[in-house]
This record gives C-alpha cells, structure tokens and sequence, in this order.
C-alpha cells in the first residue's frame, strides 16, 4: 500500500512539520501493516534523514508543469492521497493548493483530509476554492476545534476533531526533572505574517507579546528557575532565534540561556521532558511538552493555539495579547501552584487525542482496503 503524503511544508526545517509526518507515519505504519508513504518535499533527502519517508520534489505550479510526468507518476502510483501538515487551509496560494488537491481526482485516488488545521478564510475566493476541493475527499478530519469551525461551513462531508498528528511521535514516559528548568520557545512574529505563517498581527500586539513573555521569563528566573530558550525554527524569514534576541533585549535580569536549534523532532521531545514547564508559542512545542507530560502556557496569537490548548484541557494557562501584560506570569503562577493537577489533566487529554488519531487512522484503513470507513 502506497500513500502520496502533502500539504506540511515538509522539508523546511521546522521541527513541527517534521514530528506531524514521523507521527503519520507511525499511526498509519500501525493501522495498515506495510504501508509507504511518499511525501511531497522542498528537500526530499532531508525529509527522507529527518523522517524516515521517502520524499519527492514539491514543485511550484510553474515547475509543476514542467515536471508533470514526475508528478503523475507519483499519484498514479498511489492507493490513495493524504492532505495532511500543518496547516493545508489559508487564504492565499490557491492555485498551487488546488493542483495538488486536484490531482487525487484526476488519478480517480481516494482523498483524505487526516488531521489538518485551517485558518479563517474572509475571501470569498478562498472559501470557494476550499469548497471545491473538499468535494474530492472521502474523509476530514482536524486537528483542533477551530479548524473544524472553518471547514464546515464548506462541506457537508462529517469531520471529526481528533488531534494533531505529532502526538503520535513516540511514547515518551512522564518525567519530573529534578531542577526546575522553564522551557521557552518563541516564534518569530511579524507584520508581513504570510512569509511567517500566522495570522495577521499589529505592531503593537506584537510588541506586547513580545513583553509578556519577556516578563514571565523575568518571573520565573525570581521564582528559582533556570531558564532557557529554543528555537524550533531557524531558516529566514522564519528564524526564531531573531524572537528570541527581542524578548532577551527586553528581560532585567538577563539570566537566560540559549539553546541550539534541537537536532531533530526526538531531541525536541527529550527537551521538553526535562522542563518543569514548558512556555511555548511555536505551537509543536507545546504539543511535544503534552506527549512528555510537561505542562504548558502560551499566548494566544493564532488560532491553532487556542485550539490545542482547548482540547488538551489547559485553557486556563492560555493568555491573549489583549490583557494585561502580566498576564502570562498569572498563567505560569497557576501552573507551578497546581502542577500535579495541571499534568494529570494534560495527560489525560492527551492520550483522548492520540485515541482519536488512531481510531481516524483505521478508518483510513477500511477506506483503502474498500470498506465502508
């Protein structure tokens, strides 16, 4: 059984598009014994090193075209088509979305959606676009209650929330470290939030976010925690470790460490487990904290946080950027006043998760083996 894996920008760098296609690949590997996946990547050998999936060149729709029977070849070849990532659904880059999606269709493959998350869509373009190519797939599924919002209003096909596909990375145990170390890990915030992959943010919003967990950093060097920071992504214009030069700027103490970008997805994994808490605006920061049992606070600046937050049953360490500047110190306070409590509810939820994902993965399975999903 061969699956054509797209819509992650996988290849990137980014250790959270690189956990999402590690954890398909796991859940899959477990629902349909002797499954390949084939990823569509910007860098094939790197996908292929950091993930363990055979990848082929992602081309843009001009390369496309010209490297049409490459292309064909690889979903001709096919037993069906994963819309995964990430986040596959925003308002712009249609056409290139379109002929990815598209092309399931023409190959007469089976399309589904597994786990995706989606941004809102204001354009009617964009919602017309989505509406048509959600027509092709068989099943959709989110990773988050947000994402499911959006697309519902474009489809009648059912769409279940499970989970985001990292969850299924690994089974790291719980650990309690025995220093108290404080996990931030930033992402670059910008005014042009396309080539930065968030939503639209002012200036003013992101300097007061930027503030915040500069305080809360502040906080919890005076509360006896060693602090370090992470980047998650260090390729511009998306390069984090330029956030994390900005909120260092803006901390008193200046007693901060930071860390090398982590090797791999695993290496972020052992990261997080060793953290008392994790503070984590690049979103598979958090997820990975989750599956290693460390607890998490964040700020709300896009959807897809709000979103894991809510299902894994720790709004209240959520914060937004309309609130007060100490906000996220009052999240983190909760946090290490209630961390036993706060651990055991992010367990339990998300295991709920990685359930949901398994049992979305089998119904894949009865889709391809001809079988009522």
């Amino acid at each position: 059984m061969r699956l054509v894996v797209f819509g992650g920008w996988f290849g990137s760098r980014n250790l959270g598009d690189d956990a999402i296609l590690i954890g398909l690949r796991n859940v899959l590997g477990r629902a349909v014994p002797g499954v390949e996946l084939v990823a569509l990547s910007t860098d094939p050998g790197y996908t292929e090193r950091a993930c363990g999936v055979e990848a082929v060149k992602l081309r843009s729709p001009r390369n496309l075209v010209r490297n049409r029977e490459e292309y064909l070849n690889v979903f001709e070849e096919a037993d069906g088509c994963i819309v995964s990532g990430g986040t596959p659904i925003y308002d712009y880059g249609h056409l290139s979305r379109a002929i990815h999606m598209a092309l399931p269709a023409i190959k007469g493959k089976p399309l589904v959606f597994f786990g995706v998350g989606a941004k809102p869509l204001p354009s009617f373009k964009g919602r017309e676009v989505t509406r048509l190519l959600l027509r092709g797939a068989s099943l959709i599924s989110t990773r988050d209650a947000p994402s499911r919002g959006v697309l519902m209003q474009l489809t009648r096909t059912p769409i279940v929330v499970t989970g985001d596909s990292a969850l299924h990375m690994g089974d790291e145990p719980l650990k309690e470290p025995r220093e108290p170390v404080a996990l931030i890990c930033p992402r670059r915030l910008s005014l042009d939030y396309r080539r930065s992959y968030h939503q639209p943010l002012t200036s003013s919003e992101i300097n007061k976010i930027r503030h915040m967990v500069a305080r809360a950093a502040d906080h919890l060097v005076s509360r006896g925690y060693e602090v370090r920071f992470a980047p998650f992504h260090t390729v511009p214009p998306d390069d984090d470790r330029q956030e994390i030069t900005r909120v260092l700027n803006l901390m008193k103490s200046g007693e901060a460490e930071t860390l090398p970008r982590p090797a791999s997805p695993e290496a972020a994994l052992r990261l997080t487990a060793e953290a008392k808490l994790v503070v984590g605006l690049r979103l598979h920061s958090l997820i990975l904290a989750g599956l290693s049992g460390t607890p998490v606070a964040s700020v709300g600046y896009d959807i897809k946080i709000d979103g894991f937050m809510g299902l894994a049953g720790v709004s209240r360490s959520l914060c937004h950027a309309g609130v007060g500047l100490d906000a996220l110190i009052a999240r983190v306070d909760h946090i290490i006043e209630d961390h036993e409590e706060v651990q055991r509810t992010l367990a339990g939820n998300v295991e709920m998760m990685r359930r949901r994902i398994s049992s979305e993965s089998l119904k894949v399975a009865r889709l391809l083996s001809g079988q009522p999903p």
